[in-house]
């Protein structure tokens, strides 16, 4: 299967992504999206998989630096 994923960044308008992966993602991942490190929070199926795709969008947060 092959998951096609919108990622949103919460509170950046300007972030996002879209990426083919082989595995979804889950809720409390770690993803980089452009230069942001972002924990994952929500997964929304957008449509039903069809044939070997499969459709979602998530939305992320950006993970605070401990320094």
């Amino acid at each position: 299967m092959i998951y096609k994923v919108s990622y949103v960044v919460i509170g950046d308008p300007h972030s996002g992504a879209i990426v083919n992966l082989d595995t979804a993602p889950c809720a409390g991942d770690q993803v980089q999206v452009g230069d942001k490190l972002c924990e994952v929070v929500e997964i929304i199926d957008l449509i039903p998989p069809r044939g070997d795709f499969a459709y979602l969008h998530v939305t992320c947060r950006p993970v605070q630096e401990t320094t």
